[in-house]
């Protein structure tokens, strides 16, 4: 990510749009001076939730402010949302680790969200595979709050021995089993002793299929 060059997009569509400084720090509920640092580039790192607002506040997406698209989507319906009830959220191609999941080689799309996931731990998944078919089929996005404990039942992005990750549903019961709906694909037991085999990256809380 080219922190310079977000600043200037950042100022190009504050320009564009007629707001001054004061105008997008209160918006932000922050000081004049840490959008005029965003804009000079003298902030090495602006966090996802702060783009995402400034995003909306600018009418555009937080791809093109981030450099990830070279044209303005200000224009373009379902992108430009100033209303303080909505928000981007990122589409993840695969779960590559909780500390990497936000790279710019797995962002894949965002998709807009309500607005109460702005600062909490939300992103989308695209599904792959067909192991929690028929409910979660291939390229379905799921919402997940990132988090790491589950309850019985609840469906959870895991990884597996720090490097495959899957969908499942989480039952805990003398160690870990992971289910699929899918009956060709077996449950998967992991004793106490080798639970930590098991990393929860986050729970699922809804599911969107594309047309």
């Amino acid at each position: 990510m080219n922190q310079m060059h977000i600043g200037q997009r950042i100022k190009k569509r504050r320009e564009q749009i007629g707001l001054s400084l004061q105008d997008v720090a209160d918006k932000l509920d922050v000081n004049r001076s840490s959008v005029m640092r965003w804009e000079n580039g003298e902030t090495l790192k602006i966090k996802l939730p702060i783009v995402e607002k400034l995003a909306q506040i600018l009418q555009t997406s937080p791809d093109y402010l981030m450099g990830y698209k070279n044209t303005d989507d200000s224009f373009l319906p379902g992108y430009a949302c100033p209303a303080d009830n909505a928000c981007f959220l990122p589409v993840l191609r695969r779960i590559v680790g909780a500390e990497n999941l936000f790279e710019k080689q797995n962002i894949i799309d965002y998709e807009l969200a309500d607005g109460r996931y702005r600062y909490a731990h939300y992103f989308y998944l695209s599904v792959a595979g067909d192991s929690m078919a028929p409910y979660l089929v291939e390229q379905d996005r799921v919402l997940v709050k990132q988090q790491d404990y589950l309850k019985n039942g609840q469906i959870g992005v895991f990884i597996i021995d720090g490097q495959n990750y899957m969908i499942r549903e989480y039952y805990r019961n003398k160690g870990v089993e992971l289910r699929a709906f899918n009956p060709y694909y077996p449950a998967l037991h992991f004793s106490n002793a080798e639970e930590k085999r098991v990393q929860i990256i986050g729970h699922i809380t809804e599911s969107k299929r594309l047309f």
